[in-house]
């Protein structure tokens, strides 16, 4: 099947699941969407579809679209299928400087995406400053490991300190979309307006860098440019919805190897690949937590993890079988 064909399909998957999402929920879907139909909507079923579901969909695809972009870009970058910006520390890191500035009693989304712009960056900046030796790959990912310990011990001494901002803060760590508007959904969008046609400028500097960094330099490559413009598109995409989101792991690990498998390593098309898998994925789990447990909601972020710790354990195994690592 072709790429245009594949991308169709995909995007056309996007839609139904969207379509289905909006009517999806405690409040009557078959009556919303018939009144919808009918031309009558009632003023509170409008409220509830275009004020409350359409930003929360539209969030959730946006925050998909992001990480499953950082995810691409960061494998790619580190040439290791094993590397994702939760796996390297860059999620909790994040995390980290969001709670930071919220312990301090500021909740602006502005200052949430600066905090966590900060801790993203200082993490993956270090990574990309450990020395280039053999092993590399098992050395960033320990640094990885330590990264995510430090942020998460950093983490609960401010959950510690918090008071009574404690519970507003774990709820928000276990990561969710019920608090997304049409601002905090046009902050995720306009990120991504931003964050795809950078990457996609430098797409061909990226597949390059498949080759390693010093065949990408020989080869004409300004390598330092293209690794910062990397890691500074995959942390601002990361922030970007931590700030807004909370904490929702393991999509930047998983969506990037199904997108591979379907797309190829082509770094434009596993990037749009990517984005359609990772928006789809997005508004099904918004949906599953809305419904799963109704009236309750099961945080997003407790999903992702449940889908994508067994499928990080399943690709260590298969690494250690085929004595890559």
């Amino acid at each position: 099947m072709s790429f245009r064909r594949k991308t169709v399909l995909l995007f056309a998957l996007l839609v139904l699941t969207a379509a289905g999402a909006l009517f999806c929920g405690a409040a009557g879907g078959w009556e919303m969407l018939r009144e919808l139909v009918n031309g009558n909507l009632s003023a509170g079923n409008a409220s509830v579809l275009f004020e409350i579901r359409l930003p929360r969909i539209t969030g959730a695809a946006a925050a998909g679209v992001l990480l499953a972009a950082a995810g691409c870009t960061v494998q790619l970058l580190f040439r290791n299928p094993l590397s994702s910006p939760h796996v390297l520390g860059s999620v909790n890191a994040s995390a980290l400087g969001a709670v930071g500035v919220m312990a301090c009693g500021v909740t602006a989304p502005g200052w949430l995406l600066c905090g966590s712009s900060a801790g993203a960056l200082a993490a993956l900046g270090l990574l990309l400053a450990l020395p280039r030796r053999n092993g590399r790959i098992a050395v960033l990912l320990l640094a990885g490991i330590a990264l995510n310990a430090f942020a998460s011990a950093a983490m609960s001494g401010l959950l510690f300190m918090a008071g009574e901002r404690l519970e507003g803060l774990v709820f928000w760590l276990l990561g969710g979309f019920w608090k997304l508007d049409w601002h905090s959904t046009g902050l995720l969008l306009a990120v991504t307006a931003v964050i795809l046609p950078v990457l996609l400028t430098v797409r061909r500097e990226m597949n390059m860098l498949y080759l390693g960094e010093d065949a990408a330099r020989h080869a004409g490559v300004d390598t330092r440019k293209i690794i910062a413009v990397a890691v500074i598109t995959s942390s601002l995409a990361t922030a970007a919805v931590v700030a807004s989101c909370g904490v929702i792991g393991f999509v930047g690990l998983l969506v990037p190897h199904i997108a591979r498998a379907v797309f190829g390593g082509d770094f434009a098309r596993h990037l749009a690949g990517s984005a359609l898998i990772g928006a789809v994925l997005m508004i099904g789990a918004d949906c599953a937590a809305r419904t799963l447990m109704n009236p309750m909601e099961v945080p997003v972020g407790v999903l992702t993890s449940l889908i994508g710790a067994p499928f990080f354990l399943f690709l260590i195994l298969r690494k250690l079988k085929q004595s890559e690592i």
